[in-house]
């Protein structure tokens, strides 16, 4: 079933096509490779021949294209990674791009050495402090970066924080809200701090 399919009186192409995200052409990316699977779906390694960049595409799944709320909530993190993707500890949103079956990518800049907990795992014992403590100002500085945009991210861990060239970039804007759409009674979200090894954080 095509994402353009009609579900609910609406078509995917009508809600998407509203917002103003950027197209990039498909065929301007080669040589994909499979890099990860996330909550939409899978993460594909491109080379975006218009620009001589290396991108990241994050696409959604086939078996989920007719569920209504993950439509809309891809969408919602495209709008937040557009309003706050020009921050160095943020990771770069370039627009999207429609494949040769119809499925929407989000286009994201990508990080060559992974996430932060990949990072730590391979260069730990390489690390000076002060290695160590750039790292954490940076994310702190893009979490109130975050903040300053009304933005709580909500499912910060080792794995949602990824490592380009040294700088940490915050991604994976999935469970994020505007601050004023969080009430007293929302629930909690995330993963516990038991998601990286105590031997990292020592």
């Amino acid at each position: 079933m095509s994402l353009i399919k009609i579900f609910t009186g609406v078509t995917f192409e009508k809600l998407f096509l509203k917002h103003n995200f950027g197209h990039q052409t498909y065929k301007s990316h080669k040589n994909p490779l499979l890099i990860g699977i996330g909550g939409f779906g899978k993460v594909l390694k491109y080379e975006w021949k218009d620009s001589g960049l290396t991108v990241a595409l994050k696409c959604l799944k086939a078996d989920t294209i007719v569920d209504e709320k993950i439509i809309k909530d891809f969408i919602y993190e495209l709008k937040l990674l557009q309003s706050v993707s020009n921050h160095q500890n943020v990771i770069s949103f370039y627009g999207v791009t429609k494949d040769s079956d119809g499925y929407y990518n989000m286009v994201l800049q990508y990080a060559d050495d992974g996430t932060l907990r990949e990072y730590l795992i391979t260069n730990f014992t390489k690390l000076q402090w002060t290695d160590k403590l750039y790292i954490a100002k940076e994310i702190a500085l893009g979490l109130l970066y975050l903040h300053d945009n009304n933005i709580i991210h909500r499912d910060l861990h080792s794995k949602n924080i990824l490592i380009h060239q040294r700088q940490p970039k915050i991604t994976d804007f999935g469970l994020s809200r505007q601050i004023n759409e969080i009430t007293s009674n929302s629930n909690l979200h995330g993963m516990p701090a038991s998601g990286l090894a105590m031997d990292y954080v020592q």
